[in-house]
């Protein structure tokens, strides 16, 4: 329903959170579904799981943000399960839902995956910030996002999201994606008192896929808003 409800309202796209839930695959192909119908593109934020990447991109995932990549050989290993040769090592099944079940055929399923599937990656310790060259020399991965939270633990300030430290630590990892010519994500949160700079500021930024919040955010911001009006009229 929130997916259908975001494709309804214009949104771009939809991040479904599989990292930190006990959400199932089926449940996650309804999703898709749910999205392809309400017109809207479907990502997951996924951990580095060869065989858990294969399954959400054969039901027509389009879009993977893998978090707490911390090196070359991790970078890597993401492009490998999650692109078909030559860039990675994907295995191919002849009949996925993503290519109708077989009427659409293997050798263009597999160059338009190649093509088209976004993948991202989310640096998360300030070893992978020292890194970042390193990391965005690997072909295949298209865009870097920062995990404040648990930048600011590896920086010592842990619970301090927007720590000098940490917002210093994001701004090397989006110069980084600058001179590698990779995409910005950035997730605001669409509840705070500074929504609407933080929005300008990034897309002034050039930051190019901006996540509005998250879906527990937005419903516990609407169920305060509406029993604080209840109870105050």
């Amino acid at each position: 329903m929130l997916v259908e409800l975001a494709g309804y309202n214009g949104y771009d796209f939809v991040r479904i959170d599989i990292s930190h839930t006990t959400v199932d695959l089926s449940t996650i192909e309804n999703m898709v579904r749910a999205a392809e119908l309400s017109g809207i593109t479907p990502m997951v934020r996924i951990n580095n799981d060869p065989s858990l990447i294969s399954s959400v991109l054969e039901m027509g995932i389009q879009g993977l943000v893998v978090p707490d990549v911390e090196s070359l050989e991790i970078a890597k290993s993401i492009v490998k399960a999650a692109r078909f040769h030559p860039m990675g090592e994907r295995g191919i099944f002849n009949a996925p839902r993503v290519s109708r079940y077989g009427y659409i055929s293997g050798a263009e399923y597999t160059k338009w995956s190649n093509e088209e599937v976004l993948l991202g990656i989310q640096i998360e310790n300030i070893e992978a910030v020292n890194k970042m060259d390193e990391i965005l020399t690997v072909e295949g991965i298209d865009m870097c996002l920062s995990g404040r939270g648990d930048l600011a633990k590896s920086l010592g300030v842990p619970g301090q999201k927007n720590h000098p430290l940490v917002l210093g630590a994001e701004e090397k990892i989006f110069d980084a994606a600058k001179r590698h010519g990779k995409s910005i994500s950035v997730n605001l949160d669409p509840t705070a008192a500074n929504y609407i700079e933080s929005l300008k500021k990034w897309k002034s930024k050039g930051a190019q896929v901006i996540t509005l919040g998250h879906d527990i955010l937005l419903i516990k911001k609407g169920l305060e808003d509406a029993i604080k009006t209840a109870r105050e009229v």
